[in-house]
Parts: structure tokens; sequence; C-alpha cells
């Protein structure tokens, strides 16, 4: 027997949330990464994927890796939009101002709620408190026939703003769905 198959074999039928079984189902799905390159004055919108379909998103989070000015920055947050109808995907209202390189935020919390900042200016623990996800799964469904796009949002007094963020998915597409770079 091959090991595949003895795997395959053990896995259960109903995953228990939070066991060994449910982190290697989660860490199953695809991923794609972004690189932004984010420059502007006031507020600003950045497309960061396409897609298409419906789409489970298993953990969403960016990094920090390049600042130049980055002394302003408010109202930062994720939406999804379809021409017509913008859907947060996290709460306006996450401060990125002055935050170094290495800085990560993440959504690990309701679509209510702001992006978890995690400031890179000295070692940190966060912890979630419901569970013990790093991210929080949910499912997107963007309108049938048009192009529907995931966005970053934030306000800046800089003149102009100027900082790089890298941005990872992890999902799974249901039939037929899709997901690119923008």
């Amino acid at each position: 027997m091959s090991h595949l198959n003895a795997l395959n074999s053990v896995i259960p039928d109903t995953i228990i949330d939070n066991s060994g079984w449910d982190m290697l189902y989660r860490e199953a799905g695809k991923h794609i990464d972004a690189t932004a390159v984010l420059g502007g004055t006031g507020a600003q919108t950045v497309n960061v994927f396409e897609f298409t379909g419906t789409i489970q998103i298993l953990n969403q989070w960016a990094i920090i890796t390049d600042a130049t000015t980055l002394t302003n920055c408010t109202g930062v947050y994720a939406d999804i939009y379809d021409g017509t109808t913008a859907v947060d995907l996290t709460l306006n209202g996450a401060v990125l101002s002055g935050a170094p390189v290495g800085t990560f935020f993440t959504k690990n919390q309701t679509a209510a709620q702001t992006y978890t900042t995690i400031l890179a200016d000295q070692c940190r623990v966060t912890e979630t408190v419901d569970d013990k996800r790093a991210g929080r799964p949910f499912t997107i469904t963007g309108k049938n026939g048009v192009t529907n796009y995931i966005r970053f949002h934030y306000t800046t007094t800089d003149n102009p703003i100027n900082f790089t963020i890298f941005v990872h998915f992890e999902y799974y597409l249901f039939n037929g769905a899709t997901l690119s770079l923008a």
C-alpha cells in the first residue's frame, strides 16, 4: 500500500475543528500571492485580485516589505467589488501609520472588525480568543458575468505615500470559479 493510500484510509469522514486533520484539510488549499506598490495621497483603492464564482478563503494576510514614506496611513480595509456593489471583508479603520517593514496584518475576525495589525517594532505575540486558527475562513461569491475584484483601501495625508505590501491568500475554488492577479 502506498503512503498516499494509507493516509486516505485513515482520514475521518467528519473533520473535527482544530484537529490535526482539520489543519491538514485547511492547508490543502491553493495559494496566490501579490505584491502591491502603494502610492498617492488621500483615499486610495487598489485592485489586488480578480475573481469569478464562489471561493472559500482559508487565510488572508499581508506584510509590509518596503516603506519609503508611511507616516500617515489610516482607514485600511479590504472589500470585494463587482463594478456596482462593494461588500467589506474587514471594517474600515486599521492603522498602518509609521508601521515598519515586517509589519503583519491579517483578517482573523469577522467583516465587522478591522484587520489585526501586528507592528514589527518589537517582539510580539498575538492570539485569537475564539479559536486557535491563524486566519478566519470566509466565502465570497462574485456577480455572474462581470469581473469582480478583491480590493485594498487606505487613506493618507502623506504626499505621496510610498510602501509595498506582499499579500497572501489560501483558498478553494468551487464549481469553475477563478482567482487571479488584478
